[in-house]
């Protein structure tokens, strides 16, 4: 039933989609090195660096953010630094509008001669505008997982979970009613795909988000947004390394 509302609702604002799409602005990938490394200091012990590797779409590639160290990946390693008392190296390897499919195929190249402890996974809001169907959506998870899995098998993934696209202030409403309904669909289809899986979990948004955590898109994060969902972020993965150490 909630597909059928969606689609009903969907095509019933095509118009306002279009417009929205062809009037929204278009920001570019944040500037600077996309690796860096955060040391703590002090720090408990000498272990080497936590490696966190960030795969996806334009929550990954920066967009929105001035700098990668002022974008998701830069900012969950620095939460997770302080967090641990140890120093993270982290690296982005994003691309704007890259869907799950898409993410697949990037994931070899990302993981090419790396070892990551973590990897963050941003994607679903590109699948929901490319009109994903639920069935479809299940298994492009499992596809991802296993991706990841090849090349980094004892790494703990984490998914972004689905922004709240009902806030989104590039989105006029009715539409972003619509947007934000499916995209509460997708996340807890995400959720629950992910739960049976060992080491794979979802940083979902949690809370009130205005105006503020945007960027100028109205579509994207700003320096506030990155900071408060990177802050989270890590401590989510803080506690689950603690749980089962790297």
């Amino acid at each position: 039933m909630r597909g059928v509302l969606f689609w009903v609702g969907f095509w019933a604002l095509l118009p306002q989609a279009l417009w929205v799409r062809k009037t929204t602005p278009r920001f570019a990938k944040a500037s600077g090195d996309a690796r860096g490394l955060v040391v703590s200091k002090p720090s408990t012990h000498d272990a080497a660096p936590v490696q966190v590797l960030g795969l996806g779409d334009s929550i990954i590639a920066g967009v929105g953010a001035p700098t990668h160290a002022e974008a998701l990946v830069g900012q969950v390693a620095d939460g997770l630094a302080r967090h641990l008392s140890r120093s993270v190296a982290w690296r982005a390897h994003g691309k704007i509008g890259a869907n799950a499919v898409a993410i697949v195929k990037q994931a070899p190249e990302a993981l090419a001669g790396v070892t990551p402890d973590v990897v963050v996974i941003s994607t679903g809001v590109n699948d929901l505008l490319g009109l994903v169907r639920i069935h479809e959506w299940r298994r492009r998870i499992h596809a991802l997982v296993a991706g990841v899995r090849t090349q980094a098998p004892n790494a703990l993934i984490v998914f972004c979970g689905l922004p709240p696209m009902h806030v989104f202030p590039s989105l006029p409403r009715p539409l972003r009613w619509v947007l934000g309904w499916r995209a509460r669909h997708l996340d807890a289809v995400l959720a629950e795909t992910v739960a049976p899986m060992d080491r794979v979990t979802v940083a979902r948004f949690d809370g009130d988000v205005g105006p503020e955590a945007f960027s100028g898109d109205g579509f994207h994060p700003g320096v506030v947004g990155y900071r408060r969902f990177g802050e989270a972020m890590a401590a989510l993965v803080a506690t689950q390394l603690t749980q089962q150490p790297t």
